[in-house]
């Protein structure tokens, strides 16, 4: 997605790659670079227990390459983007010491590594040839010293299994494994020792695990310490003391359990004022072997918070907005936020250019506004739930589509799940009141009659609840490489929540980065949603049925650069077609009736399929009552995340 400054160039394709030809010089070598030798290839024979991959990330020798989007503009000799490597003797010396304690590591002990040079004409090829030779299996694997109770399946799935390979890497992982369980279980000051045992001309070795359980262990007094910066100077924080106790997740005189301690550090760093927070053994008193006590320390940012921002795109034109933020109001972590934005800045002037040909005209064009007054509760009744509740005022519109003003109130509650996951559960009740929305409404809910327009464009009530699930495993926040993201959406509205519309939408959508080299990440994206309709109370009945009304702003909408990339913002889907009444009351030529009669027009009887093609009309997206669209791109870095490109599939 790229927004005001992206981190990426993407090159728009749309179902068909097409290789950007821009790049229309070759660099010349540096002067320092003449006469030494490029490597044009690295290989290895005779691995089995490693992947070329694996073994290319253990050598310092790396063969020029070229990355996958521009691999077509290097084959016709291009080199721009390349990344070029020399021949260095010295350097393929110590990937043979590296290759073969690498072997070693992992239990190949008889491994011997050579290396076949290829020259060619200030070209080098390199092949690291392998003879593994056969490993130092695990023969057996034990557990001795203090008895451990089998409840805590202290054994189950190590990274160390019999049959493996004797790797001294997996042995200490296995041993990191075991003390940590333990320290999970309540014997805080749990040792573990390893050792193995191979017999004389033996090709497998004994591996042995001593545990020293220790004392069971309970969380002892707990010391907080706050800092903030004031002029210069380290001064006390503004948090207090039983704040902090509450967001940790173990108390005084519990069993003490590590992986508590890294849960307390991550509830510290979700109340906003925070910056640094250590949660660790406290060592400077003395206490008995059975007790840990536990110091913490939080660094406090600034307790109130101004930030503005700025932007331009095509959809909402210039746009900026600011945000005031006290970030303990009135004690306890809460936060208050005052925010306001406005948008379609100077998009009647600038509509006609590129910068903002999306923005609309007349009453699209207008500018937009949004104001907001939001709370935040970091813990409510549990320091993994959140309430959050707010007041908030905006006009939006959507080009050809509608004018919406709502005023509301938010009320909502996030629990966490665990790592990056959240369930979240919100009510948004709203006084919301459209404009310009005459064609979405006749042409999707047949309220074409001036009355029946007249009641859904007046102020309804909008009142949904959601409840969503979000999970973020992928490596970063912007730009990742590996991992996956996930949501899924539900949300209703009816009598039962004081809403005038009835509905029921469901949303999921899903995200997975997968790294192919280290300059190239193929990104998946995948969208699929449903609307079920409701009935409209106070439209009257059609055919003894009632009308079934969703609102324009929560049906979907295709296109633009969240969307399918290629089709303008919210134009890729149903749509209609939409004329002024002059054009039909107009005569088609000398001699010739109008297009349509008054009468016509006032009783909805009117065809206007005579002049399509001939006369000005204006496409109307009406949005839809079900989606589904993804994506499949190609990413590469250029140059270390500060230039890039992408190349891109999208589907809807």
């Amino acid at each position: 997605m790229m927004g005001t400054f992206p981190r990426w160039l993407a090159w728009s394709l749309c179902g068909t790659l097409v290789w950007p030809v821009a790049l229309a010089f070759s660099p010349a070598p540096a002067a320092g670079q003449i006469g030494r030798e490029e490597v044009t290839s690295v290989d290895f024979t005779g691995n089995v227990a490693f992947t070329d991959k694996e073994l290319e990330g253990a050598i310092l020798t790396q063969a020029t390459s070229c990355p996958t989007l521009l691999k077509p503009t290097c084959a016709i000799g291009l080199d721009w983007g390349r990344d070029v490597y020399y021949f260095s003797p010295r350097a393929v010396q110590v990937d043979v010491l590296r290759l073969t304690e690498l072997y070693r590591a992992h239990g190949y002990r008889e491994v011997a590594v050579d290396t076949l040079i290829s020259r060619g004409d200030q070209s080098v090829s390199v092949s690291f040839q392998i003879a593994e030779g056969e490993p130092l299996v695990v023969g057996s694997l034990g557990l001795e010293g203090d008895p451990v109770d089998p409840a805590l399946e202290l054994d189950r799935n190590l990274p160390l299994r019999t049959g493996d390979p004797l790797s001294f890497l997996l042995m200490q992982e296995t041993l990191d494994t075991l003390t940590a369980r333990l320290k999970d279980s309540g014997y805080g000051r749990a040792e573990v020792f390893k050792r193995f045992r191979r017999l004389a001309e033996s090709d497998s070795a004994d591996v042995f695990y001593t545990i020293y359980l220790g004392p069971r262990t309970e969380v002892g007094p707990i010391s907080v310490t706050t800092t903030r910066l004031r002029d210069g100077q380290e001064v006390p924080g503004v948090l207090e003391a039983e704040v902090i106790l509450g967001r940790l997740p173990f108390s005084q005189g519990q069993v003490y359990r590590e992986r508590q301690i890294r849960e307390a550090q991550r509830s510290l760093y979700q109340l906003d004022i925070v910056t640094r927070a250590q949660v660790r053994e406290d060592t400077t008193g003395s206490y008995p072997d059975s007790i840990i006590p536990i110091q913490v320390e939080v660094f406090e940012g600034d307790r109130h918070r101004v930030r503005t921002g700025g932007g331009l795109n095509s959809a909402d034109c210039v746009n900026v907005e600011g945000r005031w933020a006290s970030r303990n109001f009135y004690g306890g972590g809460r936060t208050l936020q005052v925010r306001a934005g406005v948008s379609n800045l100077l998009a009647s002037t600038l509509q006609s250019t590129p910068l903002c040909d999306q923005a609309g005209t007349g009453e699209f064009g207008r500018v937009n506004w949004q104001v907001g007054v939001d709370f935040n509760q970091p813990t409510f009744f549990s320091p993994n739930t959140r309430l959050f509740a707010g007041v908030f005022g905006e006009r939006q519109s959507l080009r050809n589509i509608f004018v919406r003003d709502a005023f509301g109130l938010d009320f909502g509650l996030s629990r966490s799940l665990g790592r990056n996951a959240f369930l979240n559960l919100r009510l948004r009740p709203q006084l919301n009141r459209l404009d310009a929305a005459e064609v979405i409404l006749c042409a999707t809910f047949s309220a074409c009659e001036p009355e029946d327009i007249n009641v859904l464009q007046r102020a309804n009530w909008l009142s949904p609840v959601a409840l969503s699930f979000t999970q973020d495993r992928s490596d970063a926040l912007f730009s990742p490489r590996s991992g996956f993201r996930a949501l899924v959406d539900l949300e209703a509205a009816g009598g039962m929540t004081g809403s005038d519309y009835s509905y029921f939408r469901a949303v999921a959508d899903g995200s997975l980065y997968q790294s192919l080299d280290a300059s190239t990440v193929l990104a998946l994206r995948l969208r699929a949603g449903r609307i079920e309709p409701g009935a409209f109370e106070a439209l009257p009945l059609v055919g003894g049925q009632a009308v079934e009304v969703v609102p324009p702003q929560k049906r979907f909408y295709g296109g633009g650069a969240n969307s399918v990339r290629g089709f303008a913002q919210s134009t890729l889907g149903p749509r209609s077609l939409s004329t002024g009444v002059g054009q039909l009351l107009r005569r088609r030529g000398a001699g010739q009736p109008p297009t349509c009669q008054p009468t016509e027009i006032r009783t909805l009887t009117c065809d206007g399929s005579p002049i399509v093609g001939r006369e000005p009309f204006q496409v109307r997206p009406i949005g839809g009552l079900a989606t589904l669209e993804g994506s499949v791109e190609l990413r590469v870095d250029f140059s270390e995340g500060v230039f890039g490109g992408a190349a891109f599939v999208d589907f809807g």
